[in-house]
């Protein structure tokens, strides 16, 4: 098929699941939602990020993980304190002992619930139901748990590189680093995104629709993880606001880039539903 055949047709669907996404979105409140889901994303991520990294340290090795975990600490931006964020992440989550893990692994499944609360207004009417019981919602979780240190391993695996480009290349090798992670963080995105269009959310799009909805709602994903690593970077006291209180500036940013997060995943599931809508009709 030739460029003259082929184009017409991808612009025709590339402007139909535009249009689709966004009549999803015009009747929804977005920054209501976005805040619901961020809420949750906000309470499980700390749990998840400290499964992973207990669950890697008892997969690959403490030793081995904790040096990672010092690579990542030198790579990251450190004006606003968040190589020490990363170090004591670290140290807690390569510390603790079966029960915290349990406890842990039972706060980061509750983000499956809040996500499919969040996500059923996007749903067409057609194929709306109610959300799962929360039991369920958290059983569906699980497997983005079981997955989360394979995807830190795959994250931390570059870490010594992008330590190298970015203390040793200068900006060049800034640049480098930040397009290695870039795609990186795409590509791991992908499983995790379709899984929780399809099986996690309320609704039951096709696999396809799941899976082209994923790939490009982890694009934006990870463009924004990119930003919020410059947002670390930037020279600025941001407690000023609050009195000088650095803690409160530093968590209320924390919690607008969570908004901003679930925003753009919200956006994808309601991609997700307009490619699903498409392909049967």
């Amino acid at each position: 098929m030739t460029v003259q055949h082929w184009w017409p047709r991808a612009r025709r669907a590339v402007t139909q699941a535009i249009s689709g996404t966004r009549a999803g979105l015009v009747k929804t409140d977005m920054a209501l939602l976005s805040a619901g889901s961020a809420l949750f994303g906000t309470l499980a991520a700390i749990p998840a990020f400290l499964v992973a990294i207990a669950t890697a340290g008892l997969m690959f090795g403490r030793e081995r993980i904790a040096g990672y975990g010092d690579s990542l600490a030198a790579a990251i931006p450190d004006e606003q304190g968040a190589d020490g964020w990363v170090n004591a992440l670290f140290d807690a989550g390569l510390s603790l002992s079966l029960l915290p893990v349990l406890f842990a692994v039972f706060m980061a499944s509750a983000y499956g619930r809040g996500l499919s609360r969040a996500l059923v207004r996007l749903v067409p009417e057609q194929h709306r139901s109610a959300p799962p019981p929360s039991l369920k919602a958290r059983i569906l979780t699980l497997p983005l748990l079981g997955l989360a240190p394979l995807m830190l391993l795959a994250l931390l695996m570059i870490t010594p590189t992008v330590e190298h480009l970015v203390n040793q290349r200068g900006l060049p090798g800034a640049l480098a680093a930040s397009y290695l992670g870039l795609n990186l963080i795409w590509v791991i995105l992908w499983a995790p995104l379709a899984w929780m269009f399809r099986v996690v959310a309320p609704g039951r799009p096709s696999w396809r629709a799941a899976w082209i909805s994923a790939i490009v709602t982890a694009a934006f994903i990870s463009g924004f993880l990119q930003g919020f690593t410059l947002f670390l970077a930037l020279p600025v006291d941001l407690g000023r606001p609050f009195g000088g209180l650095s803690i409160i500036g530093v968590t209320t940013s924390l919690l607008l880039w969570q908004w901003v997060l679930h925003a753009v995943v919200c956006t994808g599931y309601a991609l997700c539903w307009a490619l699903d809508s498409a392909g049967s009709s």
